[in-house]
């Protein structure tokens, strides 16, 4: 079954007390996304409360901060402990009892904070809420869904099966379990799921996407060096069988690999070695996969209205591209361009459909332009 996710919709769902969020945005260095990681901010229902940690010294990230003087409650600029000593500082000068954060890189979705909003008021014993995530890269291309989500389970003691951007959490919980973790440098966010977990927490899931992360080839939690390795061993070891030990050192491993260290080629054979499953998410697998229908929601947060939305597909079948009116039959691999009759503004969702009408096609990626 494919579950098609949401649109704008969710952000007037009815809640009978609104929480309120404190979300923490700290910065080490300047990046392209922060304007659109604080227009993705501004625009939730409920308003969150907003502390910019800047370690930068970057007079560019002054200057973005600046623009959202009404968004930010607490805003430091200097240096810091690091990543998590930020994150702490934030939440300690604002009093929302959800809490979450975002880095300079991330944006959310609109509604995000409205759905989880809706989660925590008409369900009190919810500790923590997350959803998935879209990825893109460098270049900003969509490359598909944040595959490691998956709904709650004990597998969150072998992987970090949550995307930290998508996920909130009451204050009051975090504090039970002992708070963030100052040392951590690296896996912080999985920590904090851990200790959830065996704390007997109420995680909820939801099927919809709650952010947009860049996967970027200098993105600190891609490298695999000896902090890293020792941060995960120290959850792994903590938590996992001998068995799921040695499979989840392996699979981050090769995730390491995969993502940031092999051909594309070499990556998309090693994925779809004969016997291994792709999951698929809303119809699209790890690899883009899909047979029949697919769904992507996409969105933008840049300065003026989107006309038009470049897809990139493998096929060798007909395959239908459609999205907000427009629609586009294809019949051969390449890239495609998709032309809005209305153009698409900043901080509308764009629920991208692909149906493979005939066998199965690939999906490589979708660029706004």
């Amino acid at each position: 079954m494919i579950l098609q996710p949401r649109t704008n919709d969710r952000a007037t769902a009815p809640v009978s007390v609104t929480p309120t969020f404190a979300i923490s945005v700290p910065i080490g260095a300047y990046h392209p996304l922060l304007p659109d990681c604080l227009k993705s901010l501004a625009i939730q229902t409920p308003r969150p409360q907003v502390a910019v940690l800047d370690a930068s010294g970057d007079p560019r990230v002054a200057e973005a901060v600046d623009q959202f003087s009404d968004l930010v409650a607490y805003r430091r600029a200097g240096p810091d402990g690091g990543q998590s000593d930020a994150i702490i500082e934030g939440w300690d000068n604002l009093s929302g009892d959800i809490l979450g954060w975002l880095n300079a890189d991330d944006a959310l979705y609109p509604g995000a904070l409205a759905e989880a909003a809706e989660k925590f008021a008409n369900a009190p014993d919810t500790d923590l809420f997350y959803g998935h995530s879209t990825i893109i890269d460098d270049d900003n291309i969509i490359e598909g869904y944040h595959w490691a989500v998956e709904p709650p389970s004990e597998m969150i003691l072998a992987g970090d099966i949550i995307s930290q951007p998508s996920c909130f959490f009451r204050r009051s919980k975090l504090d039970e379990i002992g708070g963030l973790n100052r040392d951590l440098h690296y896996t912080m966010d999985w920590d904090i799921w851990v200790r959830f977990w065996r704390a007997g927490a109420t995680f909820a899931y939801t099927e919809n996407v709650l952010s947009r992360v860049l996967w970027s080839k200098d993105a600190k939690t891609g490298g695999f060096n000896r902090r890293r390795r020792e941060e995960l061993e120290r959850i792994i070891g903590a938590n996992a069988s001998l068995s799921r030990r040695l499979k989840s050192r392996f699979g981050f491993a090769l995730h390491h690999a995969l993502e940031y260290l092999a051909p594309d080629a070499v990556a998309d054979f090693l994925r779809s070695a004969p016997g291994r499953t792709l999951r698929a998410i809303n119809g699209l697998d790890r690899n883009g996969g899909f047979s029949g229908d697919a769904y992507l929601p996409l969105v933008h947060y840049g300065d003026a209205p989107m006309t038009k939305l470049e897809v990139k597909l493998r096929c060798q079948s007909p395959v239908t591209i459609s999205a907000a009116g427009a629609e586009l039959d294809v019949n051969a691999s390449g890239t495609h361009l998709l032309v809005f009759d209305n153009p698409v503004p900043a901080g509308e969702i764009l629920q991208l459909r692909l149906t493979a009408k005939d066998g199965a096609a690939r999906f490589l990626g979708a660029a706004w332009r």
